[in-house]
């Protein structure tokens, strides 16, 4: 009995993940009927940068609310990197061996991407938590990296949830600023600002896989 309760406590997260990954990616194809009329909706599939760029500038507009939105970001881009970390704890022997994983579970827990970002936790610790979800670079993996790794509870939300809030507030009130300058200065100054945010997310995530 032990052991199957310990298989499914290992397995729901597992599914979970892949539920997480499966919604995201449905919302792709629908992002332009939910993009106008069911914006929330887009945001609670697909928390990401771009979309909450855009959110900003809607928010300006006034056609979403700041708290409807932040609300339907938090099941996955908060609740969903830290199921991640779950992960990371649960299956942290299979992750360093490279062995034992569910042949399903690996598009959900790539082990090699997960060991090499355990790396860079040992060196830098949590302030790459909180880079991380500033960056172009999937905060999943860093999650799973702090399980494996070791790192407590109460070291990794604080640094994460942090570095989430710190990403959503950047990104809408990116959005909101850019959407100012549109209606100011026209779409080539929009065009820049987008370039610069996007440019400095990139930088963010080339350095944390340097360090990897």
């Amino acid at each position: 009995m032990n052991q199957t309760k310990t298989r499914g406590g290992r397995t729901l997260p597992l599914v979970l993940a892949a539920i997480r990954g499966g919604v995201s990616l449905v919302a792709i194809p629908l992002a332009p009927v939910l993009f106008r009329d069911h914006f929330v909706v887009l945001v609670l599939m697909r928390p990401t940068k771009e979309v909450l760029l855009a959110g900003g500038f809607f928010l300006r507009e006034g056609q979403v609310g700041l708290v409807p939105m932040v609300a339907a970001a938090i099941p996955i881009a908060v609740a969903g990197v830290w199921l991640f970390f779950w992960l990371g704890r649960a299956f942290h022997e299979e992750i360093q061996s490279g062995e034992g994983l569910p042949r399903w579970s690996r598009r959900v827990l790539r082990p090699d991407r997960v060991r090499s970002m355990c790396e860079v936790l040992e060196r830098k610790g949590a302030p790459v938590i909180v880079a991380g979800r500033l960056a172009a670079f999937p905060s999943t993996v860093l999650a799973a990296a702090a399980g494996v790794s070791g790192m407590k509870p109460a070291r990794f939300i604080p640094a994460d949830g942090l570095g989430a809030a710190a990403s959503v507030a950047l990104t809408i009130v990116a959005g909101y600023l850019l959407g100012e300058a549109y209606e100011k200065a026209g779409p080539w100054l929009t065009a820049v600002g987008v370039a610069v945010l996007v440019g400095l997310a990139v930088a963010v995530g080339r350095w944390i896989r340097r360090e990897s």
